[in-house]
């Protein structure tokens, strides 16, 4: 598989963490790899975690669910947590989705 660039992503969502918190997030970047959020909460010691994103692409729109792996979170100067993500189980039309997205934005 082609490894895409990270590309500006403005979509929201939830993030569930395995102790049962969901919280809203944004996406800032992603690609058909990985994903970057902000979040207001940190991972909580969540080893994987459940992804939905409310994604738009050349008027389309979809709700793209995932099983992520945690890469970092780090807390910034925004008081908010940079939580960087890589996909672990996503669909492949929800991957087809996001390499849609990234191509035209690169």
């Amino acid at each position: 598989m082609k490894t895409l660039s990270h590309v500006r992503c403005f979509w929201s969502g939830d993030l569930y963490l395995t102790n049962g918190v969901v919280m809203p997030i944004r996406c800032t970047h992603i690609s058909n790899q990985t994903v970057e959020v902000d979040a207001p909460l940190g991972l909580q010691g969540s080893k994987m975690v459940k992804l939905e994103l409310n994604a738009i692409h050349e008027g389309n729109t979809a709700r793209l669910k995932c099983l992520a792996d945690p890469l970092m979170d780090v807390f910034n100067e925004h008081n908010k947590h940079y939580i960087k993500l890589r996909f672990h189980t996503i669909s492949k039309q929800d991957r087809h989705f996001i390499e849609s997205f990234v191509a035209a934005h690169e």
